[in-house]
């Protein structure tokens, strides 16, 4: 195990229902305790954004001079990329990112970039659109979503646009002892990366849910370009131990969709 990683959770939501402290505090305290099974003597936690339409998280860490609870934002030379930094010298990287919500009832990822893409439009120009602007592109399980005839599409978009370098994307919400199914084992075949992220929903104990599940990466980010190295790193296929952490039980996944469900 190498000495120092980078840990990650490729897909988080600074819900406005959340109190951002809350979810910083509880991020660094997943990601220490994935850093001690792993063995690290050293690690940095990143929380790579996927905000929807109407959510703007990155901007408000971005604007703010105040303190966070006991964290303050920091401006990087990366302007995709701000630090929040604890009292007591613990940090965060925080990661800018969108979700879009496609006409296929598919969602699509364009992490690491500020580029906004318009909800309805198509799956595969939303994901056309996203690869000319340098976004690393990744399609996420959804609970629900993955099944039907959205199955048959997801198998088809990936066998298309693996080769262009999307990826995929894994979430704690998907139960715990389900094999990979069809789609993540063709993404394997194939070598298209699967990122695992928590993706918290809007419900009181998601406020705390980043960095329960994600994935390490050997060494530190490149400090001045670490989205830009994000999308390079995490482009390629990763090594079958990458993932950190762990996803919810089938009882509680299912008992969260109905809380969500219900609001």
């Amino acid at each position: 195990m190498p000495d120092v990683v980078t840990l990650i959770d490729a897909h988080v939501h600074l819900r406005q229902s959340h109190d951002p402290a809350a979810v910083l505090d509880g991020a660094v305290r997943h990601f220490e305790r994935a850093s001690t099974r792993l063995g690290a003597k050293s690690c940095e936690g990143v929380l790579m954004l996927t905000e929807a339409k109407g959510e703007h998280g990155f901007d408000r860490l971005a604007s703010t001079e105040s303190p966070i609870g006991r964290w303050r934002v920091e401006s990087t030379a990366d302007p995709h990329v701000v630090r929040c930094r604890h009292d007591d010298d613990r940090s965060l990287l925080i990661v800018n990112g969108r979700q879009t919500a496609t006409r296929d009832g598919l969602e699509v990822l364009t992490l690491a970039s500020a580029i906004e893409i318009e909800d309805g439009l198509g799956v595969e120009e939303t994901i056309e659109q996203g690869l000319e602007a340098g976004a690393l592109v990744t399609l996420p399980w959804g609970f629900g979503k993955w099944t039907g005839k959205r199955k048959a599409r997801m198998l088809e978009l990936v066998r298309r646009f693996g080769p262009k370098g999307i990826a995929l994307g894994d979430s704690a919400a998907r139960p715990a002892g389900l094999g990979d199914g069809a789609i993540f084992g063709l993404a394997r075949e194939m070598g298209v990366p699967i990122l695992p992220g928590t993706d918290p929903l809007p419900i009181p104990r998601h406020a705390t849910r980043a960095g329960q599940y994600g994935l390490w990466l050997e060494g530190w980010l490149d400090p001045g370009t670490a989205s830009e190295d994000l999308r390079h790193r995490l482009a390629s296929p990763l090594p079958n131990d990458s993932a950190i952490g762990r996803r919810d039980g089938l009882v509680r996944a299912i008992v969260t969709q109905v809380r969500v469900r219900l609001g």
